[in-house]
């Protein structure tokens, strides 16, 4: 260990990028780590919508569970608790969809007016988190016009609109809870059965989240989880590939070690023990910096709505610790893979070694690369064979292009050999020097390429690779949802709006679906509940009509009226099959009696469910398919729409703003999953670069003295960076082919024809951005060692 500390302090320079590798890495490991810790250690917020309140009556749902609005209580239960305060929830529209509520509830959300009073007369309305310049003007809330009298502060959970007690009771007759003064024991006695009374943390129960953001924070711990993951591969990649290059790079000496005498034992010991040091060092330094990039990374997740506002990221020692564990292994696994070959080899051999590299194989690499290729094409025959349905989530598909990426960047070097000689066969035929020097060079030194071509195999690969899953699982999303729905316009029901269906269907020639998206609870006739479904209520004859999902047990041909239609995912994890008989709990806290008719394909953008119309009673639909609308029936259906709030457009339009809101939410955990690897891999690149350059002045000055001029010197070296940077761009383009032909094969199997959307603008723009800067610190490097000073020291020498 005192040799190899020796060694690093009159060395420093030739593992400085090993170094920044390594702790750049270990940062990334730890601060991802940190984050996914904090998603499953975040200490719940506790009750939100009635924080303040003491004791809640709400109605009751299967096995005593409290239920939400729309669900009321019963009436004559209300009238025994004339001394508690109602509340209701009713849907509204400002900005984007809210909640109305009586103002006397206000206070139990700790709500306080910013600017303004409160509600008074029933035309007038308070809003949360809304600009105080609104006070006076009169808005549209869905419900009707209302002048606007004050302001509160905004809420995380929830955007409201309140209203003077007597007009939240004509919007919505019904009481969805009540606050009592009483003791939870007074009021269980005085409710039996008939309501679930809440206290304490069950209070959270009733809030419009009623796990505390758990849909925030299940996002944040997905992107949390999927970024650890690739951080640690991108890491343990490129930092083993940047140790082995450090220790081929000093063949000579250790080829000089063994002519004096060193045993290949010592050797071994030598370059483990600074390894070790040097990954101790730098694996440190990253534990000391990840906590510092938590603050700026959990700033972006908030401002993306990536993670819901109460975030937070304490410092734990355990990820800290794994990041450290992680980085002094990769330390070690970088230098250990090049240890066999440069201690067993004789003394006399030695010197030849180290002035010219052999042709050999990487028996290491090539074993774990073909392990990990081998591994893509296992997962994706898995995958396609069994569960297709995971192709259609990048998030639960990411495994095999990750595979494929690192089985490129393990196998580069097995590969660059005839990649190479393809890409410099016009340098052949060439009779001036540099161009001969160049391919040469690329040639020969096969490792000092692979060192360079590496991270940008992982950063361009994964850019690729990832991209296009994600772009192909959406275009598969897609068209399951066109191939389910034949119907080309559609109307936009705001919240309440009843009596839409009959207009439209009074206009000749016109076929009207309506179709009311619910949150059903399903269950035993016992009381058992078995599983909650988001579901389509619609009419038994729109199917085979307007819905054609495909069928996988049952039939949709002859629907009774209380049909009940799931999708394998329910019929699977819930034991339910065609023929059972069960309970839905719809939100209105009416329990009625379903039959099982039919079991479809699995949804691909969530539960895919129908549930017949005629058993939801008078709820309003939210949208509506209409058939069979031409441009002559136009006016005639604006007609009927006019005052109602409804909106026309088309399917398509409907398709395309859920698929933008879906590719934001994925272009947002892209920012750091692809984001935080690609700038990691440029830094290595760069710093790689810069170790290359490094040792090679005695090269340098060599041509200097054969008559090569500075310019001269800096086009070879850059021309070499180009030709690294299309090797490893035509790499990742061969793991982006192969991630894109697995995942077709596995879409097959739940599309006719899948599309594949290749991402190659992206892929390219991010192989520009790597010749950029790879080009840029070669020039820059190399410009630095040719110096006339740098070239003196290094004839001294």
């Amino acid at each position: 260990m005192r040799l190899a500390a020796a060694t690093l302090k009159g060395r420093w320079t030739s593992f400085l990028g090993a170094f920044v590798a390594l702790a750049l890495g270990t940062t990334m490991i730890g601060t991802m780590a940190l984050v996914l810790t904090a998603t499953f250690g975040t200490p719940h917020p506790g009750p939100q919508r009635f924080r303040d309140a003491g004791t809640v009556v709400a109605p009751a749902g299967f096995a005593g569970r409290p239920m939400k609005a729309p669900a009321v209580l019963p009436p004559e239960l209300v009238g025994q608790l004339a001394g508690a305060v109602a509340d209701r929830s009713f849907p509204v529209r400002f900005d984007g969809d809210a909640t109305g509520h009586p103002w006397s509830s206000a206070a139990y959300a700790d709500y306080h007016l910013r600017a303004g009073r409160p509600p008074q007369a029933a035309d007038e309305a308070v809003l949360t988190g809304a600009d105080a310049q609104l006070i006076g003007r009169k808005v549209e809330l869905g419900v009707g016009r209302y002048r606007v009298v004050g302001v509160t502060e905004g809420r995380w959970f929830e955007r409201a609109a309140f209203f003077t007690d007597a007009e939240a009771q004509r919007l919505s007759p019904g009481i969805n809870a009540l606050v009592s003064d009483m003791t939870p024991d007074q009021l269980r006695a005085t409710v039996g059965e008939r309501a679930v009374v809440l206290a304490g943390q069950d209070r959270t129960g009733l809030d419009p989240d009623d796990t505390g953001g758990a849909q925030a924070l299940a996002n944040a711990q997905a992107m949390a989880g999927s970024t650890t993951g690739l951080a640690v591969c991108v890491a343990v990649f490129v930092v083993v590939a940047t140790f082995a290059f450090a220790t081929e790079q000093r063949r000579r000496e250790l080829a000089l070690l063994r002519l004096v005498g060193a045993a290949p034992r010592q050797v071994r010991r030598l370059v483990l023990g600074e390894a070790a040091l040097i990954g101790t060092a730098a694996a440190l330094l990253g534990c000391a910096l990840a906590p510092l990039a938590v603050g700026p990374l959990r700033g972006w997740m908030l401002r993306h709505e990536v993670a819901p506002s109460w975030f937070t990221v304490p410092v734990h020692p355990l990820p800290l610790l794994v990041a450290f564990v992680l980085g002094v292994v990769a330390a070690l696994a970088g230098s250990a893979a090049t240890l066999l070959r440069v201690s067993v080899i004789r003394p006399a051999e030695a010197l030849r070694e180290s002035a010219v590299e052999r042709r050999g194989r990487v028996p290491v690499r090539l074993l774990l690369g073909g392990a990990l290729l081998v591994g893509a094409v296992v997962a994706g025959a898995a995958v396609a064979r069994s569960e297709p349905y995971l192709a259609a989530s990048v998030r639960k598909y990411q495994a095999v292009p990750v595979l494929y990426v690192g089985a490129f960047a393990l196998l580069a070097p097995v590969l660059l050999p005839p990649l190479v000689r393809l890409l410099t066969w016009p340098m052949r035929r060439s009779t001036k020097a540099g161009p001969m020097l160049v391919r040469e060079n690329v040639l020969t030194e096969r490792r000092r390429t692979a060192a360079t071509v590496g991270p940008i195999v992982i950063a361009v690969g994964l850019v690729g690779t990832l991209l296009t899953v994600q772009q192909s699982a959406d275009a598969a999303v897609l068209a399951r949802q066109r191939q389910e729905v034949r119907a080309t316009d559609v109307v936009l029901a705001p919240p309440g709006a009843t009596g839409l269906a009959d207009r439209l269907a009074a206009v000749p020639g016109v076929r009207v679906t309506p179709v009311t998206s619910l949150n059903v609870k399903i269950g035993t006739p016992t009381g058992e509940q078995l599983d909650s479904l988001r579901v389509q209520a619609v009419p038994a004859a729109a199917f085979g009509r307007t819905f054609t999902p495909p069928v996988r047990d049952g039939s949709v041909a002859a629907l009774p009226d209380d049909f009940l239609v799931i999708d394998e995912h329910a019929a699977e994890s819930d034991g339910i099959a065609v023929g059972d008989r069960l309970v839905a709990l719809l939100p209105t806290g009416a329990r009625v009696p379903v039959v099982v008719a039919a079991v479809v394909a699995r949804g691909l953008g969530g539960d895919d469910a129908y549930l017949s119309a005629s058993v939801t009673g008078a709820v309003a639909p939210t949208l509506l398919y209409l058939d069979g609308l031409s441009e002559s029936q136009l006016p005639a259906v604006e007609r009927a729409l006019a005052g109602t709030g409804a909106r026309l457009t088309t399917r398509q339009a409907v398709l395309a703003a859920a698929h933008a809101k879906a590719a934001e939410q994925a272009d947002n955990a892209a920012v750091v999953v692809l984001g935080i690897a690609l700038a990691y891999s440029l830094i290595s690149v760069a710093g790689t670069l810069a170790m290359a350059v490094a040792g090679r002045h005695r090269e340098f000055s060599l041509l200097g003295l054969a008559g090569a001029v500075r310019r001269q010197i800096v086009a070879v070296v850059a021309v070499e960076a180009a030709i690294a940077v299309l090797a490893g761009t035509l790499l990742a383009a061969a793991a982006t082919a192969l991630t894109a032909v697995t995942q077709h094969a596995a879409l097959t199997a739940l599309l006719a024809d899948p599309s594949i959307a290749v991402a190659w603008p992206e892929l390219l723009a991010t192989a520009a951005l790597c010749a950029a800067v790879t080009l840029t610190t070669a020039a820059g490097c190399t410009v630095r060692a040719t110096r006339p000073r740098a070239a003196a020291d290094t004839r001294v020498q």
